[in-house]
């Protein structure tokens, strides 16, 4: 009987599989101090390399190596932070936010209801309601108001206490402060329908009802 000349036969013999080991990707670190020494092994026995050449290049192989780490961690730190904020974005589908810019989305048989940023006390603080083809439907006036945060509500109704159709709404507020009359920051509270996650660092987007979408960090409550 002829022998087994090889452990290849014997396997294909036997019926046995073999699962060859996974190839292990080397590092920047690792290439570097191959060709490092492979540099000093093949070096001119006659004119060897000087020590201080030596000590820069492990000097530029740590350096390189620490930058690629930095790298790394600030990237999974991105990545984490990323995830965080898509996570608490998503929690905010269906519930109502303060945002910025002064459009309200006025819904059938709802109202509408925010806050004013009043940079000092006034004693004559109103709002004033538009329609989307600038008409001014409603002035409210809210007299007297310390500076700080002002809340109101419109009822969705005109000067002649008729219900406005639904759709998008402009809130205007206006303070009599000193001898001027100053506009103030209008915050609206709107509804999230929905969330963007973003790419490339980007910031996580709040689609509202009615309004567009504004980056989560704009968000100045939730309601």
């Amino acid at each position: 009987m002829e022998a087994i000349s090889n452990n290849t036969e014997l396997y294909d013999n036997l019926g046995l599989s073999r699962t060859s080991e996974p190839e292990v990707e080397e590092s920047k670190s690792d290439q570097f101090m191959r060709l490092m020494l492979a540099q000093l092994e093949n070096q001119d026995p006659l004119e060897p390399q000087d020590d201080g050449e030596f000590l820069s290049q492990l000097a530029q192989m740590e350096a390189a190596a620490g930058i690629s780490e930095l790298q790394d961690s600030f990237d999974n730190f991105s990545a984490a932070m990323q995830s965080n904020s898509a996570l608490q974005a998503s929690s905010l589908v269906g519930r109502s936010v303060l945002a910025p810019g002064g459009y309200a989305q006025l819904e059938t048989g709802q109202s509408v209801q925010g806050e004013i940023n009043l940079s000092s006390s006034t004693t004559n603080l109103s709002i004033e309601i538009t329609d989307a083809a600038g008409q001014l439907v409603r002035n409210i006036p809210l007299g007297t108001q310390a500076s700080g945060s002002v809340p109101f509500s419109w009822d969705g109704t005109d000067e002649a206490g008729n219900y406005m159709p639904p759709g998008a709404y402009k809130v205007r507020a206006t303070a009599a402060i000193g001898t001027e009359t100053v506009e103030q920051e209008v915050l609206v509270a709107a509804k999230v329908d929905s969330v963007t996650i973003a790419q490339n660092g980007q910031s996580v987007k709040l689609n509202l009802a009615g309004l567009g979408s504004i980056s989560l960090s704009e968000v100045k409550e939730i309601r």
